[in-house]
């Protein structure tokens, strides 16, 4: 009865939240394991932009190998991933042709866009990358607007001409700024626009999990660097074997960058899964701010001008504020929506957290009764539907033929006795 008058007063009933669910000893445990995840997802994510701009600082300057390696450690994670999560297999569900035509033009974005940041690490430090990474939000709400994905909105408007600002501050506080790098890292900047609206239009759509798309992505991003290193750095990796320029060291820096890849993924994805978007966006500055202090330290040792810290300072601080409020409107709208579909009475007592459960269970089944839908369409035009063990396949296809084609370029190019004797010579 006092259920029933709460309701009709206008009260909705409660759910589990981090605050309700999370009180005493078990609210305290939560927190810190989302504070540790996001301090771990600061490190790894910074420690690896800024590992990969030392390589190639160092002398290392072949981007589309190091992208085959990190890719292939990507793929083994991701399958090891779905295997053993409960759950993840039945979620990989994909139709042949979407995987072409989806997920093919998608992950070939993101190989160029890694190879590009890449490059552009050899011409700008990763300070600066990272400090003009911060105006990306720029392009992709413009982009949004333009595509009517987002509505025209005054904040919105305010928002990107600050972080705007703070940009041509960063750009203008620059001592010695190559311009090469600055194109380099405006093109890789443009593909990240790019990759998130393919996101959005093309990913999206499949209703996969993180670890399905990385695990039908990365193999494919893979297969595209083993043909870019194949066709443009196979020649210069046997010349530098030939002349002894390619010692054991520089073999454990890239097994070694692919570990991290690994630590970075794995971080990421257990960061995702306990912590919410708002902390995911609040921590996003502090891993820029990281790779910034790293950069000047370890990279390219320097201190950066005032103009340049106000102006990360207004892009980084324009972009968190936007972003929370704009994920604070977005569930603000969502709870608004399933107040209005939700039935009057719920089917479960108050205070047991039954009803919250059954909630994503009612969610998920008809998200998958909705694959299944998708899947028989599929099938009655004649189009088959990948699972897991197809998209397996296809990822230690892809990985194996960019390996075995890497390979093959470096090897038809070496001499054997030139190897020999730059090593014997090496080793003496």
């Amino acid at each position: 009865y006092g259920h029933a008058r709460r309701l009709a007063r206008g009260h909705s009933p409660p759910r589990l939240t981090m605050s309700s669910a999370g009180t005493g000893a078990a609210g305290t445990s939560v927190g810190l394991q989302i504070g540790l995840a996001a301090l771990a997802n600061v490190l790894t994510s910074s420690s690896m932009a800024v590992f990969n701009a030392w390589i190639f600082r160092a002398g290392y300057h072949f981007q589309f190998s190091l992208i085959v390696v990190q890719q292939i450690v990507c793929t083994l994670f991701a399958l090891a991933q779905v295997t053993y999560l409960p759950g993840e297999k039945q979620k990989l569900r994909i139709s042949g042709r979407r995987y072409f035509t989806m997920l093919l033009p998608f992950s070939a974005i993101v190989a160029a866009k890694l190879y590009i940041q890449n490059k552009a690490f050899e011409y700008v430090s990763p300070a600066f990358y990272a400090m003009i990474a911060s105006t990306l939000p720029v392009g992709v709400t413009a982009l949004a607007i333009v595509r009517k994905i987002e509505p025209f909105r005054v904040s919105t408007v305010v928002a990107a001409a600050l972080v705007s600002v703070g940009g041509v501050m960063i750009k203008a506080g620059e001592v010695r700024l190559s311009g090469v790098g600055f194109v380099l890292t405006a093109s890789a900047l443009l593909l990240d626009v790019v990759r998130l609206v393919l996101m959005q239009y093309l990913v999206q759509p499949l209703q996969l999990s993180g670890m399905g798309v990385m695990l039908l992505s990365s193999p494919l991003q893979c297969l595209i660097a083993a043909f870019g290193a194949a066709l443009f750095e196979s020649s210069d990796v046997s010349g530098k074997i030939m002349a002894g320029d390619f010692p054991v060291t520089a073999w454990l820096l890239l097994l070694l960058n692919g570990a991290l890849a690994m630590a970075v993924n794995f971080v990421l994805f257990t960061f995702m899964k306990l912590a919410s978007a708002v902390v995911v966006a609040v921590t996003t500055p502090f891993k820029d701010l990281a790779i910034v202090a790293m950069s000047d330290a370890f990279v390219v040792k320097r201190t950066e001008t005032p103009l340049s810290i106000a102006g990360f300072a207004l892009a980084c601080g324009t972009s968190l504020v936007y972003n929370v409020l704009n994920i604070r409107r977005r569930e603000r709208e969502k709870a608004q929506l399933e107040a209005l579909d939700a039935p009057l009475i719920p089917p479960t007592s108050v205070g047991d957290g039954k009803s919250f459960s059954s909630d994503l269970d009612a969610k998920e089944k008809e998200q998958d009764q909705k694959r299944v839908l998708e899947d028989d369409q599929a099938s009655d035009d004649g189009d088959s539907t990948w699972r897991f063990d197809d998209a397996a396949n296809a990822a230690m296809t892809c990985c194996a033929l960019g390996m075995l084609l890497l390979a093959t370029a470096v090897l038809a190019r070496l001499d054997p006795a030139d190897v020999a004797r730059a090593y014997s010579l090496s080793a003496a």
